[in-house]
């Protein structure tokens, strides 16, 4: 028998563990694959109705975290499923990879739920991709993160190469906000709230980030000491 390396959970066989991690695994890829999909041709079609053209439509769905971070997820699994033996599967896989891309994705989904799904009703199709890229694929792949991504490797300097990511995806936005005009969320408008507070804002949003990441690298740490006094 043996114990998953999540931060908690019951003992598992072999077969039965092997069995639902590639479920799971395979699950969420499959969604976020989708939704990046369905989305993509959506925000096409919304963008241009406002006079943008493609390559500005294209950009606009760069420029969503929420859509960034499920390519990500997407990327992680699938290489770690189809490709585990090649480099990037072996990058992809590895925990402090999985760990950030949890991080960032369950950043998504409670973002989302505490800032932004009151801010609109989406029907239809629109709807459903809501669903899939806010909570079913943040959801599971925490769960995944939970029970099937080892932790023992985890160090405090990885808390530092995690918030390369969104600081590198508010650079981005500002960036294209001051070219074009747009922003892709309410609490990073340059136009309405001005530098200052766009940038307080993303201070603390980065600042509760840190804090969760290293919680997480303390509890992984935590694991392993109690592991080794065993």
């Amino acid at each position: 028998m043996l114990t998953s390396d999540g931060l908690g959970g019951q003992p598992m066989s072999d077969v039965a563990k092997n069995n639902a991690k590639h479920v799971l695994m395979v699950s969420i890829a499959a969604a976020a694959w989708f939704a990046l999909a369905v989305q993509l041709p959506l925000t096409i079609q919304t963008s241009t109705a406002h006079g943008m053209n493609i390559l500005g439509a294209i950009l606009t769905y760069l420029s969503f975290f929420t859509l960034l971070t499920n390519l990500l997820v997407a990327l992680v699994l699938t290489f770690s499923l189809l490709a585990t033996n090649a480099r990037w599967g072996r990058f992809f896989s590895s925990p402090v990879v999985a760990t950030g891309t949890a991080l960032y994705i369950a950043t998504v989904g409670a973002t989302y739920f505490l800032l932004l799904r009151h801010t609109w009703n989406p029907e239809g199709l629109v709807k459903l991709t809501d669903f899939l890229l806010h909570d079913f694929v943040p959801l599971g792949y925490v769960a995944y993160w939970i029970f099937f991504v080892p932790k023992s490797e985890l160090r405090w300097k990885n808390t530092l190469s995690w918030t390369i990511y969104p600081v590198t995806y508010l650079a981005w936005i500002l960036i294209r906000g001051d070219l074009y005009g747009r922003y892709p969320y309410p609490f990073v408008d340059v136009g309405s709230l001005g530098y200052p507070r766009t940038l307080l804002n993303s201070g603390i949003l980065l600042m509760l980030f840190v804090l969760v990441s290293l919680a997480v690298v303390a509890l992984a740490r935590r694991k392993r000491s109690r592991a080794a006094g065993r």
